[in-house]
């Protein structure tokens, strides 16, 4: 339990930042960004289709805390862990498909993805 003179991480003051709500970016966004996105930050600056709801926000503060942090340097650190999240360690982005695969089909988890899986490192 967190004393007085502790701050649990949830907790912590909000960095200086700034929201800036414009509707019409949902459109834009879901072509140039991705198709569910809601918001992005860049430095201190939080864009948003939408009002954002405390969660949301906060999630979104984390990434100022990030950029003020690593500078420059938070996009590639961003772009490699959404990369590492999105595909998964043994290569085959589709489990679920695996008994609909027939032998010797060259799917996500044949030949193609053992290269892929050979090139990626630990």
């Amino acid at each position: 339990m967190a004393t007085d003179n502790q701050r649990v991480p949830d907790q912590l003051p909000p960095p200086p930042h700034r929201l800036v709500v414009v509707p019409w970016l949902r459109k834009p966004g879901h072509y140039l960004l991705l198709p569910n996105w809601l918001a992005i930050t860049i430095g201190r600056w939080i864009f948003a289709w939408r009002p954002l709801d405390d969660a949301e926000l906060a999630h979104e503060l984390t990434h100022v805390r990030q950029w003020r942090h690593y500078g420059l340097l938070f996009i590639p650190r961003y772009l490699r862990a959404s990369w590492r999240a999105a595909v998964p360690e043994d290569g085959d982005s589709y489990p679920h498909l695996a008994a609909r695969r027939s032998p010797g089909r060259d799917g996500p988890a044949g030949p193609r993805s053992a290269r892929r899986r050979a090139r990626v490192g630990p």
